[in-house]
């Protein structure tokens, strides 16, 4: 954990640490939402992110990867 503060703008700096510990890098997406008391940022994946980190997961699934690229490409809004 570490300590920040908000600017005038309302913008936050997220410690050095928790960014190199979560592979975060400048101007990535993220999604910011309140839980409760807490607010949760987390980084968004591009399609072909999303895409490696499924690769191996899913046994015997019939949708090539190249197929759900297609289908995450033209309906999903965060790309």
């Amino acid at each position: 954990m570490g300590r920040s503060s908000l600017d005038s703008r309302g913008r936050v700096v997220i410690p050095k640490e928790l960014r190199q510990k979560l592979g975060l890098r400048p101007d990535q997406a993220v999604m910011v939402e309140a839980r409760g008391e807490e607010i949760v940022i987390r980084p968004i994946l591009k399609a072909e992110e999303f895409i490696e980190e499924l690769r191996g997961c899913v046994q015997g699934s019939r949708i090539e990867p190249s197929e759900l690229k297609q289908i995450w490409g033209t309906t999903h809004a965060h790309h």
